[in-house]
């Protein structure tokens, strides 16, 4: 079914309404509507209808939610944390499929209907990740929509292979080209970023790069990544993610790198991480550069915290930046939902007539209110079908 009337809601905490879905689509928001002959009718109990979370950065090939507990082991450097997980994950007894579908089913339950995962390509893996990520999502395909990123975690120049492994990846399912931090894990920045640009630009795929090298480094290389976007007219198709430079960066060096991110139209995702400076994304935001949050790793070799829940990192957001005001709280509502939807440019977000028939339903007093107290979602609509109901996956009739 991809028709539903859902009455009684307020949609983004005003008021009262009813919100008419028709196949899949939105067909009229207001009061008292009525519903066609046989359609399903859902009272949402004066609910606060939200447009969908956006999870903009995971790792569906990775994670071990849903199994038995997992104790963390952290070497002491990312090329040793790297390696420590593939020597694990070459002994799990879990397949990608089932690992992968476990997450997907909890975002989905947690109100996220759409999924930008990055998932790891080597001569190592070879598609395998890929596969069966694909595998997770053509069972679960109608209730959230999923990109991929061809991400080459192991390293892409040092792992011969690599970089055509990627480009092989996006005829098989992935749309968007990854990175890796260029110097240090590939200790050739110019020749890191020339190669994926070059694939991404004769392949018409976006780039997603994680950019964890902090300092004058990181900074030099946002540098290099927005003179190739706007050599390739790529603008508005590349994103940086983490972007840990910028969150430690002096005001005239911020100032430098606003401007070419803007320029470029660059966008950034941050996972809002516990112990580094984080992007200061209501800055950036302000100034003009698509910002994002998402929950990058999550209960996985390298960090045992996370569920999955947008709402969740939105407050940890709200936290993290002295977010105290319903304006700063809603801001931050803003980073898991409608900027992600901006950033990854998703048509239809939202829940005006014409867009697309997907919503969340979330019992609170108001949209700040429910960032502090981070309440169940009481339901989750894509496309007109109910997906989620209380917290919990609803298994497709």
């Amino acid at each position: 079914m991809t028709d539903l009337l859902i009455t009684n809601v307020r949609p983004d905490a005003g008021s009262t309404a009813d919100i008419l879905i028709e196949d899949g689509l939105i067909a009229a928001v207001g009061p008292d509507l009525a519903p066609r002959e046989g359609m399903e009718v859902v009272d949402g109990n004066n609910a606060i209808a939200i447009a969908p979370f956006v999870e903009a950065h995971v790792h569906l090939d990775k994670i071990l939610w849903g199994l038995p507990w997992h104790s963390i082991n952290v070497p002491d450097s990312l090329r040793a944390m790297i390696d420590n997980e593939v020597e694990i994950r070459r002994t799990l007894p879990w397949s990608v499929p089932e690992r992968a579908g476990n997450l997907i089913r909890q975002c989905v339950a947690m109100g996220s209907t759409h999924i930008r995962s990055h998932v790891d390509i080597s001569p190592t893996y070879r598609l395998d990740n890929l596969h069966g990520v694909l595998e997770a999502w053509e069972r679960t395909k109608h209730a959230v929509d999923i990109e991929i990123v061809a991400f080459p975690q192991l390293g892409m120049l040092v792992e011969p292979g690599t970089a055509e492994l990627m480009e092989a990846a996006l005829d098989e399912g992935a749309t968007i080209i990854g990175g890796i931090d260029p110097a240090r894990i590939d200790g050739n920045p110019a020749g890191h970023l020339d190669t994926i640009f070059d694939i991404a630009h004769r392949k018409q795929a976006k780039i997603d790069i994680h950019l964890h090298e902090r300092g004058e480094l990181g900074l030099y290389e946002i540098g290099l990544i927005a003179e190739r976007t706007k050599a390739l007219g790529m603008q508005g198709r590349v994103v940086v993610s983490h972007a840990f430079c910028l969150g430690t960066a002096s005001r005239d060096e911020l100032s430098r790198a606003i401007d070419q991110l803007t320029g470029a139209g660059i966008g950034i995702i941050s996972a809002v991480p516990g112990d580094i400076p984080v992007p200061p994304l209501f800055e950036l935001a302000d100034r003009g550069v698509r910002c994002a949050i998402a929950s990058d790793s999550l209960r996985d070799t390298w960090n045992p915290h996370g569920n999955g829940d947008m709402l969740e990192r939105c407050w940890l957001l709200s936290w993290r930046g002295n977010c105290r005001t319903d304006a700063e709280l809603v801001a931050a509502l803003d980073m898991g939902t409608r900027r992600g939807a901006d950033l990854l440019d998703l048509e239809g977000h939202g829940l005006e007539p014409g867009c697309d028939g997907s919503l969340v339903l979330v019992e609170g007093e108001n949209l700040a209110q429910i960032v502090v107290d981070r309440p169940k979602r009481a339901l989750v609509v894509k496309r007109g079908r109910v997906v989620a109901r209380n917290g919990a996956w609803v298994d497709e009739k």
